[in-house]
């Protein structure tokens, strides 16, 4: 589970000028005054050890929630960490339903950080009898295949791609929510994006809020 929630993060929270997940930290959230979030990551005890972000008056603030099968809708923005059978046909481990502010968020199709696994994240144009059907757009066509992230801004080369995916019963399905600050309670467990600037000071653009107190 651990997994799944610090590469959703890679993907909500992308560098927008390349298209690129920046580096993320799961844990506990220690504290947080409306400006600096203190978090005790995941195997970590002392004081020294423990992460100090800023936040801005962008920063996301995202929760989860289980979802069905029923849940995907056309036109609504989701992905799909899968996997080919034998014959080629991709069938998901997992599903994520985003919500409108997050539309376009890691949109492609690219490796997943788990070997063997390919994330796509588009548009559903359909989803019934267990397929759910996703239209991306990438950075190049390969070997008569969509595939990279979709490049920001949209280059000119930029591909198209349209891709069935097998959703058996029983895969999980997650929608995400856009909450507010709020949902930063001290005892938490998140998922918080890291961008460290000039002056070596960190900021979060957001954060996955994955359990609370």
């Amino acid at each position: 589970m651990k997994r799944i929630w610090l590469a959703l993060a890679g993907l909500v929270f992308a560098l927008p000028a390349l298209a690129q997940p920046v580096p993320r930290v799961r844990g506990k959230i220690l504290a947080f005054d409306g400006t600096t979030l203190v978090l005790q990551p995941d195997g970590t005890s002392a004081d020294a050890d423990w992460l100090r972000v800023n936040v801005r008056p962008n920063t996301r603030y995202i929760t989860t929630g289980k979802a069905r099968f029923s849940d995907i809708k056309s036109g609504v923005f989701a992905g799909a960490a899968a996997v080919p059978d034998a014959d080629g046909k991709l069938n998901a481990q997992e599903v994520h339903i985003y919500p409108g502010p997050l539309r376009g968020s890691g949109e492609g199709r690219f490796p997943d950080t788990k070997p063997g696994r390919v994330m796509i994240n588009g548009t559903v144009a359909t989803a019934e009898n267990g397929v759910m059907t996703l239209r991306y757009r990438g950075s190049g066509m390969k070997n008569g295949v969509c595939e990279g992230r979709m490049p920001v801004p949209i280059k000119p080369d930029a591909c198209a791609g349209d891709v069935s995916i097998a959703v058996a019963s029983g895969v999980p399905v997650t929608a995400l929510t856009v909450g507010d600050a709020s949902l930063a309670k001290p005892g938490a467990i998140a998922v918080v994006s890291v961008v460290t600037a000039r002056d070596g000071s960190k900021m979060t653009p957001g954060l996955i809020v994955e359990k609370t107190p």
